[in-house]
């Protein structure tokens, strides 16, 4: 539920990166509960992170000089909104969230020259003209006049002479070979003045140009190139005025993808009846009715029944789970396994409570699996997998075994249980 996409990437690292500092964990949790406190802040997030778009991309393009016009113009739509989200944060009840917003910075000099440099609604290539605003450049304002007042002459021009050579259908056009010129159709051929130049016949028309067609044609042409030249220079240099601002763009992108990441999971934990587990240095693993957060959303499925998880590091370290095909015996120990990584990363969790110290690894081995090319069987596999988890584990590391051993004989079985 990320609004934009650098907080989805940012979001995907604290899923597979989760927290081991209790102290870190919380204020993630603190931030993500000031959502419900405050439902002012959360609706005003949920319009401004929705236009800033992926100012994380931006801004590298930025740094490479690569940004094209139009995302220039999305740079200025973002730090309108940061200063919008900066406001907010500081009113805040919530520490972490009034932290994010004391770093975020609306760089209002370079917010300034964008809107007063840049057209609202630019073409993606500075070469297709029309980037620049006007007043920018006298300059470019007088070339511009030059341009249009060059095209509005021509039309009169038509206009003036097709009353006097009387041929109605008469048209001005033009062409990347030949420049300007006067079509004629092949009915009123007889009617064109001795002194216009034939420069190409077609099946149904003549065209032809004339001595002032030629100078307009120079006039309006330079004009448009001048334009052009002078366009892409004054881009470059509102560019290179962006470099300056690097440093201050990334970490607007670092406190917004946080930001965004904690409004999702606050949206997330509404819309799910999520709750904020208690994590401390305890080593207890304890989640009252839990559920699998992806299994209860699958469509057209039947209701999940929640189900509980009581481990401690003396008197309960090891469940065995037991069942018939088909009884949610994997659903239930990965549900578990990633309720921990959900809390670990500072988000809420499908459960009515849940109560955990902090956990510095899970390890898993799950089904079955072999790597015959290396000599080494299914069995083997399992093996070396196991022992590789007993060799790493250590007291505050949770380890889920979906089948292991499985096929083996009685007494196979008994010396991997003893060991």
């Amino acid at each position: 539920h990320t609004l934009t996409p650098m907080g989805a990437r940012l979001l995907n690292r604290w899923v597979l990166f989760p927290l081991r500092s209790v102290r870190e964990i919380e204020e993630r949790q603190n931030g993500v509960e000031c959502f419900f406190r405050q439902p002012d802040f959360r609706d005003l997030c949920q319009q401004e992170l929705e236009r800033i778009g992926d100012l994380e991309r931006i801004v590298s393009k930025v740094a490479v000089g690569r940004v094209n016009p139009r995302e220039m113009q999305q740079l200025r739509i973002a730090l309108d909104s940061i200063a919008r989200l900066k406001d907010a944060c500081a009113d805040t009840t919530d520490d972490f969230i009034r932290q994010l917003g004391l770093r975020l910075d609306c760089c209002e000099e370079l917010r300034s020259r964008i809107l007063h440099d840049l057209r609202l609604d630019p073409p993606a290539l500075v070469n297709k003209g029309g980037v620049i605003g006007s007043g920018v450049s006298e300059e470019l304002d007088d070339l511009r006049a030059i341009s249009t007042s060059g095209k509005d002459y021509l039309l009169q021009m038509q206009q003036r002479e097709s009353q006097q050579t009387g041929i109605p259908s008469l048209k001005i056009g033009f062409n990347n070979v030949f420049g300007y010129y006067i079509e004629v159709r092949n009915t009123y051929k007889d009617n064109v003045p001795a002194d216009w130049i034939r420069k190409q016949t077609l099946a149904q028309a003549e065209r032809y140009i004339t001595q002032e067609l030629k100078e307009y044609e120079e006039k309006i042409l330079g004009a448009e190139d001048r334009i052009l030249a002078l366009e892409t220079r004054l881009y470059n240099e509102l560019a290179q005025y962006a470099l300056g601002f690097i440093a201050l763009l990334q970490r607007n992108a670092r406190a917004l993808s946080t930001l965004d990441c904690l409004h999702s999971l606050a949206k997330v934990a509404a819309l799910h009846r999520y709750v904020r587990p208690v994590v401390d240095d305890s080593d207890i693993l304890e989640i009252t009715d839990g559920r699998h957060p992806i299994i209860e959303q699958l469509p057209d499925a039947e209701p999940f029944v929640p189900n509980s998880t009581k481990l401690n590091g003396t008197t309960s370290q090891i469940m065995l789970i037991t069942g018939p095909n088909m009884a949610g015996k994997s659903t239930y120990i990965r549900q578990v396994a990633t309720i921990a990584i959900m809390a670990q990363a500072g988000s809420f969790v499908p459960a009515d409570r849940v109560h955990m110290g902090v956990i510095d690894r899970v390890f898993t081995r799950i089904g079955a699996g072999d790597d015959l090319s290396r000599g080494r069987s299914t069995f083997l596999v399992e093996m070396q997998e196991t022992a590789n988890i007993l060799n790493n584990a250590t007291p505050r590391s949770l380890i889920v075994l979906d089948e292991i051993g499985r096929g083996t004989s009685t007494f196979d079985g008994i010396s991997i249980a003893w060991s």
